[in-house]
């Protein structure tokens, strides 16, 4: 193994792609509001902490609301922004028209979407399929729904950002993991088409593909499945991994970490390949379905 790859094993960023922007160019691009979908924990609580540190005010979105009071009393008192937290299922049918009654008139200028972890690791037919419904529901039907109606308003407005956090099981077929890594590849899709189609428009997409993130949740699963060294085994952090997101997030549409970043100098990285076929294809496709 390289010695890229064994210091991101560790948790320990090897480099960075983008210096992040100041704040008032930040604000300016992304501001007012970031909305937060999956704050209680872990990458969503660091984006909430990294975004209120930027000076942008967050709403808080999860089912958690014990969480989410603590993060908002948290990230008000040390960054003096406002949080509004919105204990939210992202499974039920409705739960966009919720978050937009919530939000009011606030000017959401970023949307990270960071729910839809699969609670089952199970076959596909020892779950229920009611069970995978909803999971079905928070990848697909509510990724499109707040993309569709937070997105309409950043291209009205000609600036924003949409941040849509993936997993590597969205490249390909898992075991186990059969529905996960099939709705991960709907938001994977629908991303890097977004930012095709948005990029030139002022709005900021990326979609930041992760492995694995060492959080409570985590290391909780891996000693359920009876994982050898669960809670000691070196993982990456996600204060780590949110910088680097955030840094990246003008240069959409794919962060595949942590490959991208354990790429010798001058040798393209998966997650540029993934760009330039989603150039090539879009161009491609202009010949027969128009370039509008």
């Amino acid at each position: 193994m390289s010695l890229h790859k064994e210091r991101f094993r560790a948790g320990i960023p090897v480099r960075r792609i983008n210096r992040l922007d100041d704040k008032p160019t930040f604000q300016l691009r992304y501001g007012n509001w970031a909305l937060i979908a999956g704050a209680s924990h872990g990458i969503g609580a660091a984006f909430a902490r990294q975004l209120a540190a930027q000076g942008l005010n967050c709403i808080l979105v999860a089912r958690n609301e014990t969480a989410l009071e603590s993060l908002k009393a948290e990230i008000e008192a040390q960054h003096g922004v406002q949080a509004l937290c919105v204990k939210q299922d992202l499974s039920a049918t409705d739960a966009t028209a919720r978050l937009l009654e919530a939000t009011g008139t606030r000017q959401v200028g970023l949307v990270i979407y960071n729910a839809g972890g699969d609670p089952f690791i199970s076959q596909f037919l020892n779950t229920d399929a009611e069970q995978w419904m909803k999971l079905l529901r928070m990848n697909t039907q509510t990724v499109m729904d707040i993309s569709h109606a937070f997105g309409g308003r950043m291209i009205e407005r000609g600036r924003g950002g949409l941040l849509l956090v993936g997993s590597h099981a969205a490249l390909g077929g898992v075991r186990k993991l059969g529905m996960y890594s099939a709705t991960k590849a709907f938001s994977l899709n629908l991303g890097e088409s977004l930012w095709a189609e948005w990029k030139d428009q002022g709005v900021d997409v990326l979609n930041l593909l992760v492995s694995t993130v060492d959080t409570p949740t985590m290391r909780e699963t891996m000693q359920r499945l009876n994982i050898p060294n669960a809670m000691t085994m070196p993982l990456p952090q996600a204060d780590d991994i949110v910088c680097l997101a955030l840094q990246q997030l003008r240069n959409g549409p794919t962060l595949i970490h942590p490959e991208d970043l354990a790429v010798p100098a001058g040798e393209a990285s998966p997650g540029s390949l993934r760009r330039d076929h989603v150039i090539s294809k879009s161009t491609e496709a202009a010949q027969f379905i128009g370039n509008d």
